[in-house]
């Protein structure tokens, strides 16, 4: 599931009080009728700003002017394409009052109407504050992000005004057919608009994004919004919005989103929303969002959650090609999944690296005042650093350097290890290409008494480190609980998907009819994020997709004396995928089915279970997935 793409609307630290507005924010009063049956738009906008000269608007397509006034005199607005503009005779505060109108826009229909920020005229360079208040048939809402002043029900009509004055950028408009259920926290209004076969879905839904933003509120400071809305639409997409999130109404009827996705979007509204992205000095928001939601909540799930997903995120790390991979500081936002792999999850091990390194407190406190610090602006990594180094009191600049703006990862070997009474001495490398890497790494050793933990400062890229302990050493593991970020190796990884779909030079074996053939093709193309390209014959040094009908499949891997299918998936479903690895070599990946049905199936499912093993399928549905274990001591353990 996920990750959809987010959107982030962008919040600035210029604060408007009363009726004064600072000289690069426009306000709009705007009215705005939706019909969603003609797909019909009218707006009338009236525009306060302070300017002088030319001014250059910009305005969606979609849109057609129908009357333009400048501080009460008709005025004709130069148009090219999106680009509106007109000289104001005078300088100073300008009244610009236009309406304007789309007959049939693309985005507007009865199911539910999403329309991009553009639906405003807004200056160039301005931010925006406004009072829109929106009318629509009465079996239909509007909302757009900020306060609901009031909504009422007259003449077949609902209509809802809402209100902003922080500088911001504009919203988006959006409408349908929604019941509405809401719960009050204190001052802040909780909402769901959704379809009519999700109203049962709604209390739930209002109750656990009470519980989350209490949460929150705890970890991190003031919920920054007037409220939390969460709306259904008719597409398969996530959005997250200042106060808001926008779900597809498929995606909300899942039962795991609201224990997933749901977290993480209402966390949006401190980080990336409330605190906006210095976008060019990296995107620390999305990670710190993972670790703070996705981590805590596989954290406190089960024992051992947590280090379950740190696992998959070196799992997914480790099927990352070296030529793929970048700086913390050159992440921008998810544009495909080698982004992910490193916007997402490096990142958010990062934040588990100062948490366990700090301690919790420590952590708590320095997330809340880089909250506070930086509420309603722009920030980025110095200011996240800023924050910890006051918390810990420590120079944290050798961290921050190493792990924002330095890519990969240390790859770790024990070179030598013995034990005698009360003592183990051991030998560590870093074996990857370039400089060592400054490791704080957690130790386990398993004695007659018990286990005892220490730690390792590694400094330098081979290191001896002598341990005391309290009675004969049985074992001894180098970070147990996969606390510090590194490029695992084949012995401590199983196969996944992503092996094969991040690598840029994965081919397929295309078995069967040619019908089946054209299938396989079809669903490598949508996996895999580089030209495809065909294998035969086959080639054991080469990352491989090998899919046909099951015989053919089966057949084909006896002859090749390539590894059986695994007793989880081999009889089971009508269509089914999983991975391999032969010998520490590269990993390949079975797809089979019998016809077109299964094969469509598979491509539909396939790139949402990327750091998955093995996919099975019966009649189009998911029957099971997962991950196949990892070995219990890896290359980081040795038995005495």
């Amino acid at each position: 599931m996920r990750r959809w793409g987010t959107i982030f609307a962008v919040f600035v630290a210029l604060l408007a009080s009363g009726q004064a507005w600072a000289q690069d924010v426009a306000h709009h009063i705007t009215k705005v009728h939706i019909d969603p049956v003609q797909s019909h738009v009218l707006v009338h906008d009236v525009i306060e700003f302070d300017g002088e000269g030319e001014v250059t608007l910009n305005l969606s397509t979609e849109f057609q002017i129908a009357a333009a006034n400048l501080n009460g005199k008709v005025v004709t607005l130069n148009r090219d394409r999106d680009r509106l503009s007109l000289e104001l005779p005078t300088a100073g505060r300008q009244t610009l009052d236009i309406v304007y109108q789309s007959q049939r826009h693309a985005m507007v229909t009865p199911e539910g109407g999403l329309i991009e920020p553009d639906w405003l005229a807004q200056p160039d360079d301005y931010l925006a504050t406004w009072s829109i208040d929106g009318t629509t048939p009465q079996d239909q809402k509007f909302i757009i992000p900020g306060k609901l002043m009031f909504e009422t029900k007259s003449n077949g009509q609902y209509r809802a005004n809402f209100q902003n004055f922080t500088p911001s950028a504009l919203p988006l408009l959006i409408s349908g057919p929604f019941h509405v259920d809401e719960r009050m926290i204190g001052e802040v209004r909780i909402r769901t608009y959704f379809h009519e076969e999700l109203k049962p879905l709604a209390r739930p839904y209002l109750n656990d994004t009470a519980r989350y933003i209490e949460y929150y509120v705890g970890k991190v400071g003031p919920y920054p919004y007037p409220g939390f809305s969460i709306i259904s639409g008719p597409a398969p997409v996530g959005w997250g919005l200042p106060g808001m999130t926008y779900m597809g109404r498929r995606v909300l009827a899942l039962p795991f989103i609201r224990h997933t996705s749901l977290p993480h979007e209402v966390l949006h509204n401190w980080w990336g929303n409330a605190v906006e992205v210095d976008y060019a000095g990296g995107n620390w928001a999305e990670g710190l969002t993972t670790y703070m939601a996705d981590h805590a909540i596989a954290d406190s799930a089960k024992d051992g959650g947590g280090k379950e997903k740190r696992m998959e995120w070196l799992r997914n790390y480790a099927a990352l090609p070296s030529d793929r991979d970048h700086a913390l500081n050159a992440f921008r936002s998810k544009t495909h999944d080698a982004s992910q792999v490193v916007g997402y999850g490096k990142t958010a091990f990062v934040f588990h690296m100062l948490k366990t390194q700090l301690g919790a407190d420590v952590f708590d406190k320095a997330i809340q005042r880089f909250n506070r610090d930086n509420h309603l602006k722009v920030a980025g990594w110095p200011e996240i650093q800023a924050a910890f180094e006051h918390e810990s009191g420590k120079k944290l600049g050798a961290f921050f350097d190493t792990w924002i703006e330095r890519p990969g990862a240390p790859e770790l070997k024990i070179v030598t290890a013995n034990a005698t009474d009360g003592r183990v001495e051991v030998t560590l490398e870093q074996v990857q290409t370039g400089a060592h890497y400054s490791l704080q790494l957690p130790v386990r050793i398993e004695t007659a008494n018990g286990a005892e933990q220490h730690t390792a400062y590694m400094r330098k890229k081979r290191q001896t480190f002598t341990f005391v302990t309290k009675s004969k050493a049985g074992a001894l593991h180098i970070d147990p609980n996969a606390d510090v970020f590194r490029r695992l190796n084949t012995d401590e990884t199983p196969p996944i998907l992503r092996d094969v779909t991040l690598d840029p030079n994965t081919k397929l074996m295309a078995l069967g009819t040619m019908e089946m053939r054209a299938h396989a093709r079809e669903l490598a193309s949508r996996l895999l994020q580089a030209r495809l390209r065909m294998q035969d014959p086959l080639d054991p040094a080469q990352t491989v997709i090998i899919a046909g009908p099951k015989a053919t499949v089966r057949a084909h891997l006896a002859e090749q004396g390539l590894t059986e299918a695994p007793v989880e998936v081999a009889e089971r479903g009508d269509a089914r995928a999983w991975t391999a690895r032969t010998n520490g070599g590269p990993t390949y990946l079975i797809v089979e089915a019998e016809d077109g049905k299964g094969f469509n199936a598979l491509t539909r499912v396939l790139p949402h279970y990327k750091r998955r093993s093995y996919v099975i399928m019966e009649s189009g549905k998911t029957v099971d997935k997962g991950t196949w274990e990892s070995p219990q001591n890896g290359p980081l353990s040795v038995e005495f």
